[in-house]
């Protein structure tokens, strides 16, 4: 979903959003946004999303 709505971000303004409360102010996520999990979800400056448990360590 969160991956669905930077795109959409991306298409609509023609920049990256920089946060996940960026995507929220403009209405792109609700206000209350999370993982079932309760993981929180970043955005790199690319506009990957970035799950911390799922992100490769060295």
């Amino acid at each position: 979903m969160v991956e669905g709505q930077v795109q959409a971000y991306k298409m609509d303004t023609k920049k990256i959003p920089v946060s996940l409360a960026e995507l929220m102010e403009n209405e792109y996520l609700p206000a209350d946004a999370k993982c079932p999990d309760g993981t929180e979800l970043t955005i790199d400056a690319e506009g990957k999303v970035i799950n911390p448990k799922l992100a490769k360590q060295p």
